[in-house]
């Protein structure tokens, strides 16, 4: 709700609006951890990546449609864990969760 409200000032204000990344929340659900010395390190690590030459290079040399692949796989398997999950903690009847699942 606050992000469509915040996008909606923005178009009044003429300004592109501000999206967040939602895939985030998939990460951090599946991999518990949301420490921000975590962020930290990552991001200190890709900082470093992109100052070395070859291993920029290496990552560039990887074909797209495998990076495509990559994140197909991340994505779903961060959805269909994440989704599986909040299923189970919904009270609901054996018969609608198998049947959900199979869906």
């Amino acid at each position: 709700m606050g992000d469509a409200v915040r996008r909606s000032f923005a178009a009044l204000a003429t300004s592109p609006p501000n999206t967040t990344l939602s895939q985030n929340n998939g990460i951090v659900a599946l991999t518990r951890c949301a420490s921000t010395h975590a962020g930290y390190a990552c991001g200190f690590r890709l900082l470093i990546f992109r100052m070395i030459a070859t291993v920029g290079a290496w990552i560039l040399s990887i074909p797209d449609f495998v990076l495509g692949g990559a994140l197909t796989f991340l994505f779903a398997n961060v959805r269909v864990l994440c989704g599986v999950r909040c299923l189970l903690l919904v009270k609901s009847s054996r018969f609608f969760r198998i049947s959900f699942l199979i869906l």
